[in-house]
């Protein structure tokens, strides 16, 4: 599930051949088809009601997916999700029972950028739960610390927008506390997959 080092975020994320005449995706385009897989994978759990009309039309959450300087993709998806979707990135939530929970809400501590640590607000619903605080969480809670271009493409479905590409307020300000403290530079994926993304402005 980690994300490895390539060489640039502009190279592609798969490195499968393509047919003789075939124009290959662009990243963009190739996590997009990841958002749009998961999404679906989720509107039809086969065990959730609630995960089935959360991620379904209509419902308000997030499936993102990532690639560090081109390389693998992880992916990640709102709320707190049972066991089966342990590909998808977990962050601070990985591995803790119920008490252990509550206790990394209260704290609000984070492993983001251990030099120059990120704190979360408190809130209603944690955003520790949030896809991109599971995706920068999980990726700094090894060593060494990842650095470079981190691409994401983000899928915000709400009743105003099911496609939106910008960060909620709390994940921006953790974005952008990255992108200033950690030798991190992140860009975002446009609507359209086969526009130039566009870097992060904090």
């Amino acid at each position: 599930m980690a994300m490895t080092a390539g060489n640039s975020a502009a190279t592609g994320v798969n490195t499968g051949s393509n047919a003789v005449g075939d124009i290959p995706k662009t990243p963009c385009e190739e996590l997009n088809d990841k958002n749009n897989s998961q999404r679906a994978a989720l509107a039809s759990d086969p065990q959730s009601q609630s995960i089935r009309s959360n991620f379904g039309p209509g419902g308000v959450t997030t499936v993102v997916h990532g690639s560090l300087n081109g390389g693998p993709a992880m992916g990640a998806a709102s709320r707190l999700l049972p066991s089966r979707y342990s590909h998808l990135a977990e962050g601070l939530w990985a591995g803790k029972n119920k008490q252990q929970r509550a206790a990394m809400k209260k704290s609000g501590t984070s492993n983001v950028c251990p030099g120059n640590q990120f704190k979360y607000e408190k809130a209603a619903r944690p955003h520790q739960s949030h896809c991109e605080s599971k995706m920068l969480e999980t990726m700094f809670s090894g060593s060494p610390a990842p650095s470079g271009t981190l691409l994401l493409n983000i899928n915000w479905q709400s009743a105003a927008d099911p496609n939106s590409k910008l960060p909620c307020r709390a994940c921006k300000k953790l974005l952008c506390h990255a992108q200033k403290h950690c030798n991190l530079k992140i860009e975002l994926c446009a609507k359209d997959p086969k526009q130039k993304p566009a870097p992060l402005k904090c």
